[in-house]
């Protein structure tokens, strides 16, 4: 079952329009420098996640596992993090946890040299809920299967509330979190939602080693389970679907939250390297590709290492025009914040 859904999921994301109704990456415009005084070629991309070194600040996002075809998709992506030296997470291992057969789909991942490997489990399933929350034990066997650096907290919630099988308890989650952040060192990440400000200091204070935000503004997972619903006439979930399709606190935003408070992953609608900069520019550490990535990942690695270096050139390509030599520069950057994010801003962020 588990199988069949993540396989699912990869093929209407391939697919469908699935994205939030606006993206707000695109209310931010950077301050062009006519003359940037920057050399191209000197440009150091270089920087910190989380005590590691990487060449570029971008993670291949938590995507897939579980199903011959996510077994492909991370050869080619581990590949392209090895390559490019960047970190890269797994999508939920829960599958692994309770079937080792398929254990493989995730741990393909170890024949490459990767700087920073993430393991990757819902908050959900450390809880009761139909089934037993999963133990210390089994935290420990999905991190000793890949090696991980850090183990990924996703939270999901609203796409729990749309697909039929989904889990509907929240009860006790925090609580959870900050248990397993004294044993083990935590990533918090939302999946299409983002954080609220009550959310980033519950986090904080629970003792989490960074942040990603996961906020509105690309894939939606009610949109997902939409179509999901929509396929085997389920109307109420249909429904449920469509109005929760654009829910959520926008990636700018939570960004601008947590920036400051503890390391921040810009993730959630990143199609490209000017967005990634965008990102960088209000404070994230490194933008997390998902969707991006995926088309073609289960075609070649080629096409991965591709969109990568796509990513990189238009990403320094921004920092040439803002007149940016170093991550430290390119933080600094002005930039200009109108439309809906404007009003989030003025509104929420103060």
């Amino acid at each position: 079952m588990i199988s069949n859904r993540k396989e699912e999921h990869i093929r209407i994301a391939e697919k469908n329009e699935v994205n939030a109704s606006h993206n707000f990456w695109d209310d931010i415009v950077m301050v062009h420098r006519s003359i940037p005084e920057v050399d191209y070629n000197s440009i150091k991309t270089e920087t910190d996640f989380i005590g590691v070194k990487i060449n570029y600040p971008i993670l291949i996002s938590s995507m897939t596992g579980g199903t011959e075809l996510a077994k492909r998709i991370n050869r080619n992506l581990a590949m392209a993090a090895e390559k490019f030296n960047i970190p890269m997470g797994l999508g939920s291992m829960r599958a692994a946890a309770e079937n080792k057969d398929l254990a493989d789909t995730y741990s393909v991942i170890n024949d490459f040299k990767i700087p920073a490997k993430l393991a990757n489990i819902g908050a959900p399933q450390l809880i009761d809920q139909d089934k037993k929350a999963l133990k210390e034990r089994d935290l420990d066997y999905l991190i000793d299967l890949i090696d991980a650096k850090f183990l990924i907290i996703h939270f999901n919630f609203l796409q729990e509330m749309i697909q039929p099988e989904g889990d509907r308890n929240s009860a006790g989650v925090l609580k959870r979190v900050r248990e397993i952040a004294s044993s083990y060192p935590v990533i918090a990440k939302e999946t299409g939602a983002g954080f609220s400000r009550e959310d980033i200091e519950d986090l904080v204070d629970a003792g989490v080693k960074a942040i990603d935000v996961g906020g509105l503004g690309g894939t939606s997972f009610a949109a997902i389970e939409y179509y999901r619903a929509e396929k085997s006439a389920d109307m109420e979930k249909t429904r449920a679907g469509k109005t929760y399709w654009s829910w959520g606190v926008p990636s700018p935003v939570s960004i601008m939250l947590a920036s400051g408070k503890v390391p921040v992953i810009g993730s959630g609608g990143l199609r490209n390297g000017l967005d990634l900069f965008k990102a960088i520019s209000l404070g994230a550490m490194a933008g997390g590709f998902a969707r991006t990535l995926l088309e073609g990942a289960d075609e070649s690695f080629e096409t991965v290492e591709m969109n990568i270096r796509t990513i990189i050139r238009e990403f320094k390509i921004g920092m040439m025009l803002t007149g940016s030599g170093s991550m430290e520069e390119a933080r600094k950057k002005r930039r200009i914040i109108r439309g809906e994010l404007r009003q989030w801003v003025d509104d929420y962020v103060g």
